[in-house]
């Protein structure tokens, strides 16, 4: 297996069993079967903590309809005992492949291209899951929303190239600002952005706040400035009356901001 694996430069764990854990990242798992093990609950185990890993399930002769059974439990690959080195290779090349180009179909689905943090569509499901999860376990959710400054002066009068330029700046100094792996950074639409900040109360985000507007200022670009408005997420005996509200809130502050032209937060 580490003869077929050594061209992709990847780090290879052979273990007799697997100790489960989501923080854990695997490209491939390949389970081998001894004699005629039953593999069904550790496919299902491997399927539900490791989601978007490829999973390769070696297997002395089954019946048809139990190699079936493994496909419809999640197995991306069922080989059989005896094979040949070039045949594993081939199915295991396949199964990279596969591995990256879901990858790529996933950031085209969720993320915004021009400026590299999430698109609108992924916020409104990421929004309903973590106030979901907020309420649920009574722990602080703050949001907050972000629009530049006379971009439209700013676009208009440098050139829509220039506009994305600055649009890409946004983005980067966003994602440098926050917790990377638990703040989660939109485009929202046009030069208006969103911030999730799970775990976080609206005193905290007021930090995070300041942390942007600094780092905004060190590229000292005339006349455009961040607005931003906070809310934190308040249970209103309904989920969505929660959202709606959370909304309503970093919204209405931020165009309040806006419209004094002030860089107050």
């Amino acid at each position: 297996m580490e003869e077929i694996l050594e061209p992709y430069k990847v780090e290879i764990i052979s273990v007799e069993r697997l100790e489960f854990s989501k923080e854990d990242l695997f490209q491939l798992v390949v389970l081998v079967g001894r004699g005629g093990e039953d593999l069904s609950f550790l496919l299902n185990k491997v399927k539900e903590f490791y989601e978007e890993s490829k999973v390769c399930v070696v297997l002395n002769f089954l019946k048809e309809e139990d190699i079936a059974r493994y496909f419809d439990l999640g197995a991306d690959e069922v080989v059989f005992k005896p094979f040949t080195i070039n045949e594993l290779k081939a199915r295991l090349a396949k199964l990279f492949k596969e591995y990256y180009l879901d990858k790529k179909i996933k950031r085209f689905l969720i993320e915004d291209p021009l400026t590299g943090v999430y698109n609108r569509r992924f916020f409104e499901e990421k929004l309903r899951e973590e106030a979901y999860k907020a309420l649920r376990q009574r722990h602080p959710l703050s949001l907050m929303m972000l629009d530049l400054d006379n971009f439209k002066w700013y676009n208009d009068n440098l050139g829509h190239q220039e506009g994305d330029a600055l649009l890409k700046l946004v983005g980067e100094t966003l994602l440098n600002s926050v917790r990377a792996g638990v703040d989660l950074v939109f485009r929202y639409g046009g030069d208006e952005f969103v911030i999730l900040l799970p775990y976080t109360t609206k005193e905290q985000a007021v930090q995070v706040a300041e942390r942007i507007k600094k780092n905004w200022e060190i590229y000292n670009i005339p006349n455009v400035k961040i607005s931003i408005g906070i809310a934190q997420l308040e249970d209103k005996g309904d989920l969505e009356k929660s959202i709606e509200n959370m909304l309503a809130t970093a919204d209405a502050l931020m165009y309040s901001e806006k419209k004094a032209n002030k860089n107050l937060i």
